[in-house]
């Protein structure tokens, strides 16, 4: 197995996801430690334990937007998988931008015990990034089925192990079924003919005056 291979992980056991879980938690924290402290709620404990928050996420951000990169350059250029791949990208690069910038004026309350107005709004702003990359890379995921194997009914065990399972091969699509009788030129399709009964009344005079009813059948 390629290094590749070892940092991307298995299809149903990417390397990417832990990692972006381990660090979306820890830029939430340290925002909602930052509006805490505002708030005038422990504002000197607050402080310290954002930046402290905000710097495992930055140490984090290197492995994470690696994995993230391997499993994009994979992905076919040109397909809606890559364009959203793409968007989801650029947001994450944008929101560990904000959050880097943000840890300089966290560093500054940190020495201070304070929450710098700087810092609460630079973390706020990466926080909003950071839902909108989360959602888009969620669609990537669950609309796209990235990296996913579909096997319901795998066993627990073999689908704890990383590289275990293979993915399904992906059925091809079947082509719209052709008419048993296609229409010629010109000709129009015409619905069955149905038959109509339609009743008379004839009266015929047979010693006396009578009326009989009989059915006459159109084809």
């Amino acid at each position: 197995m390629t290094l590749t291979r070892r940092l991307k992980g298995h299809p149903g056991h990417p390397s990417h996801p832990p990692l972006t879980d381990v660090s979306i938690g820890a830029y939430t924290i340290a925002a909602a430690l930052l509006v805490l402290g505002a708030a005038g709620l422990q504002q000197p404990a607050m402080a310290h334990g954002a930046l402290l928050a905000i710097s495992a996420g930055l140490i984090l951000a290197p492995p994470t937007m690696l994995t993230g990169l391997l499993d994009w350059r994979d992905l076919p250029p040109g397909t809606p998988k890559r364009k959203l791949a793409s968007l989801h990208l650029v947001t994450m690069l944008a929101t560990t931008a904000v959050f880097a910038v943000s840890w300089f004026p966290g560093r500054a309350g940190y020495e201070d015990g304070r929450v710098r107005a700087a810092a609460l709004v630079l973390a706020l702003a990466g926080e909003a990034l950071l839902i909108v990359g989360g959602y888009l890379g969620g669609a990537l995921v669950y609309v796209h089925g990235h990296r996913v194997l579909s096997q319901p009914q795998a066993p627990v065990g073999e689908a704890l192990r990383p590289g275990r399972l293979s993915p399904r091969p992906q059925a091809a699509e079947s082509a719209p079924t052709a008419s048993r009788h296609p229409a010629r030129a010109g000709h129009k399709d015409v619905p069955p003919k149905t038959s109509s009964v339609k009743s008379l009344s004839v009266t015929k005079t047979h010693g006396g005056t009578g009326s009989q009813r009989i059915g006459q059948s159109d084809s």
